[in-house]
């Protein structure tokens, strides 16, 4: 009895030794290994941050070129008057010709809609002498004797006149005295056809934008000048009322961060590297941060997590595996009881959270269904937790993509609308051959766009499978002459020769003819691109097998390589980047036809060769959509 009792207590002792050891090289490894995962992810942010703060300076200057596209600001300057010189009357007030005040309430009506489009205080047109044409703020057009004449004091006025057509200065922020906040500038040059530069351009973007960009939850992250404050800081508060012009007095020293020499040669090697990372002390615990050089006025972006934040939040899961396995080895070698018992309410769960895992559909994620009362049951709701977070991604995706494509969508109605009624004779005035070739470029790329976006709501029609179909009877043969008859005009521009090669035999099917169509359109357009210049010939057919439909389209084109067949119809799968590029298209097209035929039933398929052409071929059974409705009605 007291041998048993020793080799108990020397067994207690053992495993609580092993125990002890085993928490201690657990946390070591999992501290280091979720340091390490914590300062990949601020990696990740800074580049994030960095990729949208540059995108917010591009599409700036993007819309600035966009704005000087409209014909009336050369066809202002081109004006005789305009050129002759400013005219003034005895109040110095800046006098208009009926020529140039035409053109400059079209142009006001142009800037007011630009200004209305995009997130623009102000935007003025200035000449080479400094004087105001015209300014707008927060949408009011400035009187004529409220036209500045003293322009060329601005910061931007000499470094815009350097730039050349289609070039944005970006200016460094400062206080506009109109909208009386902190803005950059965005400026570019008028440029004449004889390339003089009587002009600029120029719109005010309010600071806070920036600032509000860097914002974050977890940690601070914030931009640092050169010249020692912060332009933007995830834990100041900015006052959007200017207190001076000075930005020493109106933002913040980068001291108050800290005024450690620590922190002060960091800040120093920031100004060397391009990025990196590094450590500094603060209040007795370890600061993380994580930097990148901006492009834009030699800043530096800046992002700073304390030691107790690096272990907060979900990236511990993925280590609290390996420190489990490696205490449960540890555990093992004391004795084959420990190792059953703790074996037996481990591993249970686990191979059910296991199969519960690999049998989730990563389309639609589903919580899993693991009941304890130990740590199992924390993994379990974590990863629930995960799944949520993950659904409502995929919602907000969807919703995203929904709404990204309908504030798309709804301006194209208008724009190929106004297209349509400019070229009428005697609506809006006799056009120039010029200004005719104009509008129906617009035309022509507001359709494309149109088409665009028709694929992206297709497309996510197709993976929600909430694309509708109708389920009526077919005449194939009548269908095919129609969309034969319908392209005839698409071939004219590389003189394709065009066939029909459906038999005049009557073929019917019940299925969706619209959706077939659609179908078959994308496989003609697609034929019509890669079909050679000279000599092109595309051949289309549908023929009867037993109780199917076979339908094909076959060309002469460049062909595709075996390998590259079988992913033809993922997603943006693109065979030749450069054909992609130059013959257009959203890369959806065959996603779109495969999704459309599986939904019919159908089967699609594609025969190449390199250097010889492409036949597409789908099969549609002639009953399709009446079994496919059945199926969906019994689902629901």
């Amino acid at each position: 009895m007291r041998i048993n009792l020793k080799l108990m207590i020397l067994f207690s002792a053992i495993i609580t030794i092993s125990l002890v050891i085993s928490t201690f090289v657990g946390f070591q490894y999992t501290e280091a290994a979720v340091i390490d995962s914590s300062l990949q992810e601020m990696k990740n942010l800074v580049s994030t941050k960095e990729k949208e703060i540059q995108t917010l300076h591009a599409r700036a200057s993007e819309d600035m070129i966009f704005a000087v596209k409209n014909p009336q600001f050369k066809e202002y300057f081109e004006l005789s008057e305009t050129k002759t010189g400013n005219v003034y009357d005895e109040n110095e007030v800046l006098q208009f010709s009926s020529s140039q005040r035409e053109i400059k309430d079209d142009l006001d009506k142009w800037i007011f809609h630009f200004q209305n489009k995009f997130n623009v205080d102000e935007t003025c047109l200035i000449d080479l002498a400094g004087q105001e044409h015209t300014r707008l703020v927060f949408g009011d057009i400035a009187p004529d004797d409220d036209l500045s004449p003293e322009e060329q004091t601005a910061p931007f006025f000499a470094p815009s006149f350097k730039k050349d057509d289609g070039q944005v200065h970006i200016q460094y922020p400062y206080v506009s005295p109109d909208s009386e906040r902190w803005v950059f500038a965005y400026v570019t040059p008028i440029v004449l056809d004889n390339k003089e530069k009587p002009a600029i351009f120029h719109f005010e973007m309010p600071l806070q934008i920036f600032q509000e960009l860097v914002k974050i939850d977890v940690g601070r992250i914030y931009v640092v000048d050169r010249d020692g404050f912060l332009i933007a800081d995830s834990k100041y508060e900015f006052s959007q009322i200017p207190t001076s012009l000075d930005p020493h007095e109106d933002f913040p020293p980068i001291t108050i961060i800290s005024e450690s020499s620590e922190f002060e040669n960091l800040l120093q090697e920031m100004k060397t590297n391009k990025d990196g990372f590094d450590t500094y002390t603060k209040d007795n615990e370890i600061h993380y941060i994580t930097y990148a050089a901006l492009p834009t006025f030699g800043w530096t972006l800046v992002y700073e997590k304390p030691y107790s934040m690096m272990l907060a939040g979900d990236t511990t899961l993925p280590n609290l595996e390996n420190t489990i396995m490696i205490m449960t080895a540890t555990i093992s070698s004391i004795g084959l009881i420990t190792v059953w018992i703790a074996t037996t309410r481990i591993s249970k769960p686990l191979k059910i959270l296991a199969r519960e895992c690999r049998e989730q559909n990563p389309a639609h994620l589903q919580k899993v269904a693991v009941s304890t009362k130990d740590e199992i049951s924390e993994v379990s709701m974590a990863l629930n937790k995960l799944i949520d977070q993950v659904n409502q991604i995929e919602r907000q995706k969807e919703e995203f993509t929904s709404m990204v494509t309908h504030e798309l969508k709804t301006p194209l109605t208008p724009i190929i609308g106004w297209c349509q009624i400019l070229k009428k004779p005697k609506v809006m005035g006799e056009l120039t051959d010029k200004q005719i070739k104009a509008i129906d470029n617009i035309h022509k790329n507001a359709k494309r766009l149109e088409s665009l976006i028709g694929d992206v709501l297709d497309v996510q029609k197709l993976d929600l499978k909430r694309m509708s179909f109708d389920n009526l009877d077919v005449d194939v043969t009548e269908f095919m002459e129609f969309l034969y008859q319908n392209l005839q005009n698409a071939m004219e521009p590389k003189k394709i020769q065009f066939i029909n090669s459906t038999p005049d035999t009557k073929l019917h099917l019940m299925s969706d003819k619209n959706r077939i169509e659609q179908v078959l359109n994308n496989l003609i357009l697609n034929a019509i691109d890669f079909v050679p210049e000279k000599n092109g010939h595309i051949e289309i057919g549908a023929q009867e097998q037993e109780d199917s439909i076979l339908f094909y389209v076959k060309d002469n084109g460049l062909g595709i390589a075996k390998d590259k067949q079988n992913n033809l119809f993922k997603k943006f799968y693109q065979v030749d980047s450069g054909l992609t590029r130059q013959h257009g298209g959203s890369g959806l097209g065959l996603t779109i036809s495969h999704g459309i035929i599986e939904e019919l039933k159908g089967k699609i398929w594609v025969d190449s060769e390199p250097g010889k052409g492409s036949t597409f071929y789908f099969i549609l059974p002639k009953a399709s959509m009446e079994k496919n409705n059945k199926e969906k009605e019994n689902q629901e």
